[in-house]
């Protein structure tokens, strides 16, 4: 079938808008009607090259759609399912899987465009094969991704709201609930208000947080993280945060805080273990400076207070357990994703979109394909 597609041609340039053909799924994929896919930083390090693409491909990894036809020997879907994708795609039965560490499948992704068996589902209108990245392949109007890598939405919820859910919320919420175990009445403290950070605020209140403190270089950024339920905003621009942070808590720190900036600094990790309480925890979401390759942190600031740091790649070990659990959040009212998105776009408009992300204008940019 043909359907629009944005392809990545070549990495730093804009998406090219093209008709390209999918082929029918095979046996254990679906085929999706794309609904919504969210405009992610890590969409844009793939852009960039620095996460591993294969060119052409078609992006796109926090999408959600509605099934139009099932593969062989697909169980537990449906034509007419509305579905969300996971960049994860557990097998199930390798050692981490049957462990409960589903998220970290031997098995989880192809980078090199491929769908699990090898080959392409997406091809050009010449014939020369597309990459589906991830296995998704969300920007594209339709798309083929294996089954194992998609969840049942209830037909209620928005399919915006679900795209948000298969990625940027579940790392966001599950970074500062799983990852790090966030306590009622904690002080806790997220490093970069984007959209993964907006999740992150949003958690805290899930998980009862005392002082929520959001902290961004913009100040576009307080007014949303407020209303996500952050007590406190901070400008890292204008001030200085460790003293900001120490004032706030009256001189212990927070206990727990996350960094969820597009890109990592040295800076940023110091910062973080500096305003940790005695057993705080601060837990990394976003990427690392390209190069950086070791924590510029003295091993006695760990000991000296018993602090500790960790990360996270989806915020837990179960993608498809904790996308359920916050769409029932989400189905309740407790967990407004809706909010998160800032504005949406056509899909011939995502260069735009991606503008916008490089700019620091949207919480979640959202590409709505119907």
């Amino acid at each position: 079938m043909k359907t629009t597609a944005a392809v990545m041609r070549a990495h730093n340039q804009p998406l090219s808008i093209e008709t390209i053909d999918v082929d029918p799924p095979k046996a254990g994929e679906l085929l999706l009607r794309m609904a919504a896919a969210g405009i992610c930083g890590s969409d844009r390090h793939v852009l960039e090259g620095h996460f591993p693409g294969a060119v052409p491909t078609v992006g796109g990894h926090e999408g959600a759609g509605v099934v139009e036809a099932v593969g062989e020997g697909v169980q537990g879907f449906a034509v007419g399912d509305h579905v969300l994708q996971t960049f994860v795609g557990p097998c199930g039965v390798c050692a981490s899987c049957r462990r409960g560490q589903r998220t970290f499948c031997t098995l989880r992704w192809t980078t090199d465009g491929t769908l699990p068996d090898g080959t392409f589902r997406m091809h050009a209108a010449d014939g020369s094969p597309i990459g589906t990245l991830l296995g998704l392949g969300s920007f594209s109007a339709h798309t083929v991704s294996p089954a194992r890598n998609c969840v049942v939405v209830p037909p209620d919820v928005d399919l915006a709201c679900a795209a948000l859910v298969s990625c940027g919320v579940s790392t966001g919420v599950g970074a500062m609930v799983n990852v790090a175990r966030t306590q009622i009445g904690d002080d806790v403290a997220i490093l970069g208000a984007g959209g993964v950070g907006a999740a992150a605020i949003m958690g805290a209140v899930i998980a009862g947080a005392g002082r929520i403190i959001a902290i961004d270089v913009h100040d576009t950024k307080e007014g949303p993280a407020r209303s996500f339920g952050a007590t406190h905003f901070l400008n890292a621009r204008t001030q200085n945060v460790a003293e900001a942070i120490s004032q706030i808590t009256e001189g212990r720190g927070v206990d727990r805080i996350v960094l969820t900036l597009d890109r990592i600094f040295p800076e940023h990790y110091k910062l973080a273990i500096e305003a940790l309480a005695p057993g705080g925890v601060a837990v990394q979401v976003g990427s690392t400076d390209h190069g950086m390759d070791h924590l510029p942190v003295s091993p006695n600031a760990f000991a000296s207070r018993q602090v500790s740091f960790t990360g996270t790649v989806y915020g837990g070990m179960n993608p498809e357990a904790d996308a359920r659990r916050w769409l029932e959040l989400h189905r309740r009212g407790a967990l407004p994703v809706e909010k998160l998105i800032t504005r949406e776009y056509e899909i011939g408009d995502i260069n735009k979109a991606f503008d916008d992300l490089a700019a620091g204008r949207n919480i979640r940019g959202l590409v709505r394909f119907e």
